[in-house]
């Protein structure tokens, strides 16, 4: 499976695109831990260093300091044109009152999208990308975007939704979260 993932990814990445991993990339089980279906003993670290991108990891839940996969960075913000963004691994542990937009891994092939109010009530819509959602493809920004764009269209509360973006001012701006937990 190692080696179809890898193809799957390389076939539509290139060593330019910009790659963000939302978390549990992988992790260096036991021969036992195989036995419990916890994953065979692969180093994760060597199956990414044959995937294309450059890349941004988020921590996961099994991403450890023993798999050699750990990082502080606990999650990504993004503001883009005024749609902030927010790349987690836990969706429950996203800041629904400071983004429009979450996407994460975490929950594998369940719900594939969903909503959330914040305490404004204002609709922050959730985009699961964990690997199972898209038959072990990754998926583009373009796709997100899509997604996002038929939500907002769809949605009763659009206008209630656009005026907050719009209260935004535009700009393109990228920050790290880091934690020492």
């Amino acid at each position: 499976m190692h080696s179809e993932i890898i193809r799957r990814h390389n076939e539509r990445v290139t060593n330019n695109d910009i790659v963000f991993f939302l978390g549990d990339l992988g992790f260096y089980a036991s021969a036992n831990k195989e036995d419990r279906g916890e994953g065979a003993p692969v180093r994760s670290i060597d199956l990414l260093s044959q995937m294309n991108g450059q890349f941004y990891r988020v921590r996961g839940n099994h991403d450890k300091q023993s798999n050699k996969l750990y990082t502080p960075v606990k999650s990504i913000n993004l503001d883009i044109s005024g749609l902030k963004i927010q790349l987690i691994h836990r969706p429950e542990e996203a800041d629904i009152e400071n983004n429009h937009l979450i996407i994460h891994g975490h929950t594998h092939s369940q719900l594939p999208t969903q909503e959330k109010l914040n305490s404004y009530k204002i609709p922050v819509f959730f985009i699961n990308v964990s690997i199972e959602q898209k038959d072990y493809y990754p998926f583009t920004w373009d796709e997100l975007k899509a997604i996002y764009d038929r939500w907002l269209h769809n949605h009763k509360n659009r206008k209630d939704i656009q005026r907050c973006l719009l209260m935004q001012l535009p700009k393109n701006k990228l920050e790290i979260v880091s934690s020492n937990i």
